[in-house]
């Protein structure tokens, strides 16, 4: 029902929401204090199911951003616990409840762990992403070989800036925690601009075949994003080589070519 990742301090569990746009739901655990961390509810059974077999005291819920899909268990959790709620100030005008806003820099403390608070914005203007220790949880801002879109208040110049003059510059180690598991699809759409002939194609398949349709894809690294991902590589003359049409991205500036990666994407 849900996997648990063990590091020396804390454990994460995820877990694939059933009937869900395969969303990941996350509870993060301070090992030393049983104190942990709700990312964005949205099934509040499994929720439920992983604090009582490992007997964990929620003390904070954290919406990455304020989209129905990543809040809609925030009411619940924050009147059964009596615990506080985090999000970006720019959630104000978003929620009915009150919570403590969080910023660019700020420092979150769960019980012993400390958690670093990163704006992303692009998906959505709120969006913030959290760094512990050597996971980021990067909520919708990317996707195992993609990123979000921008049909919900977002903003593609500002998801752009966000991939290439911040999350690129993270540590190449960092693992990656979506918001939900795409990776399969973005594989396809990945597979579809490349030229047959190019041996990534081999790689791609290998990779696709560790997917599962009923539940999470293995793990990936920020590495991993810029070896695949394509909205990574947009800047990259060697992405341009090896794909079956380069002449729809070659004379466009960076920022076009990622507009228009988003667009084919879009219509995939």
């Amino acid at each position: 029902m849900y996997h648990q990742i063990s590091a020396e301090t804390f454990n994460i569990y995820r877990f694939l929401v059933p009937n869900s746009d395969r969303n990941i739901g996350y509870v993060l655990e301070c090992k030393n204090t049983k104190k942990c961390l709700i990312f964005d509810p949205l099934n509040k059974d499994i929720i439920d199911k992983i604090l009582d077999d490992n007997d964990l005291k929620p003390e904070y819920i954290l919406n990455t951003h304020a989209h129905p899909d990543h809040i809609k268990y925030n009411s619940y959790y924050l009147e059964k616990f009596k615990v506080k709620l985090l999000a970006h100030d720019m959630c104000k005008d978003l929620f009915e409840h009150e919570f403590d806003n969080i910023f660019e820099n700020d420092v979150i403390k769960i019980g012993d762990l400390k958690l670093k608070v990163l704006h992303t914005p692009g998906h959505c203007p709120e969006h913030i992403s959290i760094i512990a220790d050597n996971y980021l949880f990067c909520g919708d801002t990317i996707f195992n070989c993609g990123v979000g879109n921008v049909h919900f208040r977002g903003n593609i110049t500002m998801l752009f800036r966000t991939i290439h003059h911040k999350i690129k510059h993270l540590s190449n180690e960092l693992i990656i925690l979506p918001g939900h598991d795409y990776l399969q699809n973005n594989l396809s759409f990945l597979s579809n601009l490349i030229n047959d002939s190019d041996p990534i194609i081999e790689e791609l398949k290998e990779i696709e075949s560790q997917c599962l349709d009923n539940d999470l894809s293995p793990l990936k690294t920020i590495s991993f994003e810029k070896k695949y991902n394509p909205f990574f590589r947009i800047d990259e003359l060697s992405f341009l080589d090896i794909l079956a049409d380069p002449k729809v991205f070659e004379t466009l500036t960076m920022e076009d070519r990622f507009i228009k990666l988003r667009s084919l994407r879009d219509k995939w």
